[in-house]
């Protein structure tokens, strides 16, 4: 049985240190401010956000409506939005840069399919049999979301057609006959998932997805149903992860803010600027 071992490579700080605004940018890297909406947004702190990104007040309050972060501005270069970030910090906000290579990219998670939970430890299997094993004190971050996703089923369905052959040779009269067709309605079916963030990437560590487990490692908990199934490993993870923050908000749709393939990127681009002002939150001391 394979053993993954984590660890963090300098090019991997450096790489958590640039979306934070702490490190070196590419200088043809597109970078953007990013502002976690306030809780309340009074006119004055409206006028003054416009004021420092240069948009109108109307495009502003759109930007800002919500709970999950929003990208405000984009910058041709660091300096610029490292400027404008402080200013909204100077001004009670939870903001942070981020550039658009570091926003896009991701690299293949563990995708686990059951796990062990312990006292001090958390261990996940996936499929092939590796193994990924999480410290009680390592997860920073529990994000549980949902994929939105269409499939498509073909189920016959029965018609009665003219038969036109039976209709000339009966004289006219109008001959029927029973046709069976195959059509696939387009269905739209939603998987949730959860993953385990530690401090030093914004790549999940461990995802595990409600219909691709073996819930068997349940034992006497296990129901006949899959979402329960599903909600009870989620409770696993807070039990063994107490220290981490658990956030759901993905649960809900939302929209991205930069451009997307599809629904799949812009939810990871949505992941990545929920954890990223995790971080933000906990640097600055700011709820």
């Amino acid at each position: 049985m394979a053993v993954l071992v984590f660890s963090q490579s300098a090019e991997s700080r450096n790489s958590l240190k640039s979306k934070l605004g702490e490190g070196p940018w590419d200088q043809h890297d597109l970078v953007y401010v990013v502002l976690v909406p306030p809780k309340t947004l009074g006119e004055d702190l409206l006028k003054k956000v416009a004021s420092l990104v240069g948009k109108e007040i109307v495009d502003t309050r759109l930007r800002l409506a919500g709970e999950i972060p929003r990208i405000i501005a984009s910058y041709p270069n660091a300096d610029t939005a490292d400027s404008i970030a402080q200013s909204l910090r100077d001004a009670g906000l939870t903001a942070f840069v981020c550039a658009d290579s570091e926003l896009r990219s991701r690299t293949a998670s563990f995708m686990a399919h059951a796990m062990r939970s312990g006292e001090k430890e958390a261990a996940f299997w996936d499929r092939r049999g590796g193994e990924v094993k999480v410290e009680a004190g390592d997860a920073f971050l529990i994000l549980k979301g949902r994929v939105p996703s269409t499939t498509r089923a073909k189920t016959p369905t029965t018609k009665r057609k003219l038969n036109v052959v039976a209709t000339v040779l009966s004289g006219g009269i109008p001959i029927m006959r029973r046709v069976t067709e195959k059509t696939a309605p387009e269905t739209l079916q939603a998987e949730d998932f959860v993953r385990i963030y530690g401090r030093k990437s914004s790549d999940p560590r461990v995802e595990m997805s409600q219909y691709h487990m073996d819930y068997a490692f349940l034992g006497p908990e296990l129901t006949p149903s899959t979402p329960a199934n599903f909600n009870i490993v989620v409770t696993k993870f807070r039990e063994g992860f107490p220290l981490a923050i658990f956030d759901h908000r993905l649960t809900r749709s939302f929209k991205t803010d930069v451009p997307a393939a599809g629904p799949a990127e812009a939810l990871e681009i949505n992941c990545k600027l929920i954890y990223l002002s995790h971080l933000a939150i906990e640097r600055t001391g700011r709820q």
